[in-house]
């Protein structure tokens, strides 16, 4: 699956793919389904930011400290650089990628990028198609 991703007037390709997993555990030496069922498990930030009106902004006192202590705040990072370099294999090194984004707004990129997710763990059943010709049998 591919996506494009528009922050602070740059594009970000992201793509999910066989290599996603590979490239995650490659440079975060973290297994990248382990920390998935992880970040399912702290839902609540999820559903904080899913609250949210368009332009606002997720404030420090409009969360309960306790849904924090599971949510890996780098972990929408990590899965955005993984799907960048998913998209393109020659993207930058994790620190100069972000180094050079002036922002990284989760609200906006956290519904993409679970998006994907889903998408990619979802299994699909492959349609069988009849052959045009049907076979005479023996007699």
């Amino acid at each position: 699956m591919r996506e494009s991703m528009t922050i602070a007037g740059t594009t970000y390709e992201l793509a999910t793919n066989a290599y996603t997993p590979i490239a995650y555990k490659e440079q975060f030496g973290k297994d990248y389904f382990q920390d998935l069922f992880s970040m399912v498990n702290s839902q609540a930030i999820l559903d904080k930011l899913d609250q949210l009106e368009e332009g606002e902004e997720l404030k420090a006192d409009q969360i309960d400290v306790s849904i924090l202590s599971d949510f890996d705040m780098t972990f929408f990072h990590r899965i955005f650089w993984v799907f960048a370099k998913s998209a393109n294999p020659r993207v930058k090194p994790f620190m100069d990628f972000f180094m050079e984004m002036e922002e990284f707004p989760v609200q906006e990129v956290a519904p993409v990028l679970m998006s994907m997710l889903n998408q990619g763990m979802s299994t699909r059943k492959k349609q069988i198609t009849q052959r045009k010709r049907a076979r005479k049998s023996s007699q």
